[in-house]
């Protein structure tokens, strides 16, 4: 997909990933004398791109991991999260 297309959408991330594929790509291909400055803008495109994170989490997600690390601080094997059983209604 085209550059172009890609910012069309509006995705950041995704308009500065294929940024960086493309400098890469002319770097490998452009001559001696032009290659310190597709490193320089690739440099500054991977910069940009760390400065963005990681992907979003939803909230959901980072609770789950959240939890999931403090059992595992905590030494406790891996729980489901939910009983399996049925729920007692107090009738018989």
């Amino acid at each position: 997909m085209a550059i172009a297309d890609v910012a069309a959408t509006g995705d950041r991330r995704k308009t500065l990933e294929a940024m960086r594929d493309k400098l890469a790509l002319d770097m490998d291909a452009a001559p001696p004398a032009v290659v310190a400055q597709i490193a320089g803008r690739l440099s500054a495109v991977m910069e940009e791109l760390d400065s963005l994170g990681s992907e979003k989490v939803s909230m959901l997600d980072e609770l789950a991991n959240r939890r999931q690390d403090r059992l595992t601080k905590a030494g406790v094997a891996d729980t489901p999260t939910r009983s399996t059983g049925k729920r007692r209604t107090g009738s018989s």
